[in-house]
């Protein structure tokens, strides 16, 4: 893909936080897309099942919607499949 040399040059200067922000979302929306195909669902299907609009669920899974841990939860039900999984590390310190 052809990169625009403006854009690139903006990117630079996007805050670290918010980059990695939008690029978690936009792995969330992958993941969801996924599970849509691997089901042969619909984002009209998902709507439904989660008593949302179609045209809100198409705003979601633009990759810019701020997921709460709540609708994460009611997705993974709706779809019967993680969206998110979480690591876990023990403490290594010491008494």
């Amino acid at each position: 893909m052809k990169r625009n040399k403006i854009l690139e040059e903006r990117r630079k200067h996007v805050n670290p936080d918010v980059r990695k922000s939008v690029e978690l979302s936009f792995q969330i929306v992958d993941r969801i897309h996924k599970i849509l195909d691997e089901k042969n669902l619909k984002q009209k299907d998902l709507a439904t099942r989660l008593g949302k609009s179609e045209a809100e669920i198409s705003k979601w899974m633009r990759g810019t919607h701020n997921f709460t841990i709540d609708t994460l939860v009611s997705i993974e039900i709706a779809l019967g499949e993680p969206i998110l999984q979480v690591v876990q590390q023990t403490s290594l310190q010491t008494a």
